[in-house]
């Protein structure tokens, strides 16, 4: 179960794609029944780690799986790619605000979600909202309404979730944060006060394990 519960976690978190027992048996290569791995689907399901969107027979991850699967990873162990590493050193501009902005952007460029900064203790910048309605959960008309409702109360939110974030990289799932129960963020604290924001929002499915060691660099960055 353990082994299939990160397939099926790691396979949606690329493809979107609710997971299947045929395709686990058949393209994962697992040496089992699909019997028994439907079995095994349903316990996890069960267990509230899985669910099953609509009458889709593919299970997906819920909050509470997202949760489990991310405090199962040992984050020292995930490195930062070199083409990320290059893209956001070569940022370079004369002010500190226009560089975050940059950093920002950059970033959005290697995640495709969108990416949140403070520019002081009272204001923020935020960039990549096109590329975070380009993912797939926002083919739903719905899903984007439901967001972008949060943008009447965004700085509220900000507020709301600024306690919650610490120098230490942090990835919030579900209910764990304000800016909705479908979305993930992964978020750090910087600055000579420690007080400033850096922040990456996704869908829940984002990947966490490729986006974290570039919010960490970023926030190395942003100390100079």
């Amino acid at each position: 179960q353990v082994q299939l519960f990160k397939l099926v976690t790691e396979h949606y978190i690329a493809t979107a794609e609710p997971v299947g027992s045929k395709f686990l048996v058949t393209e994962a290569g697992l040496d089992w029944s699909e019997a028994t791995v439907r079995n095994d689907l349903r316990a996890l399901e069960e267990e509230g780690l899985l669910t099953h969107p609509h009458t889709s027979a593919g299970r997906i991850p819920t909050s509470k799986g997202y949760r489990s699967y991310l405090n199962d990873i040992v984050w020292a162990d995930q490195k930062l790619k070199k083409i990320g590493r290059e893209k956001l050193e070569q940022v370079a501009v004369t002010t500190h605000e226009l560089y975050k902005r940059q950093l920002a952007k950059t970033l959005v460029d290697l995640t495709s979600e969108m990416v949140l900064v403070t520019e002081s203790l009272t204001s923020f910048y935020y960039t990549g909202l096109s590329s975070l309605f380009a993912q797939p959960e926002f083919k739903d008309v719905e899903e984007i309404t439901n967001f972008s409702r949060l943008f009447d109360q965004f700085e509220r939110c900000v507020a709301l979730f600024t306690d919650q974030i610490d120098t230490e990289v942090r990835c919030f799932v579900g209910g764990e944060h304000p800016f909705g129960e479908r979305m993930g963020v992964i978020a750090i604290k910087f600055g000579s006060e420690r007080d400033e924001i850096l922040a990456v929002l996704g869908p829940e499915r984002m990947d966490y394990v490729a986006h974290v060691p570039l919010v960490i660099r970023a926030a190395e960055l942003l100390k100079h």
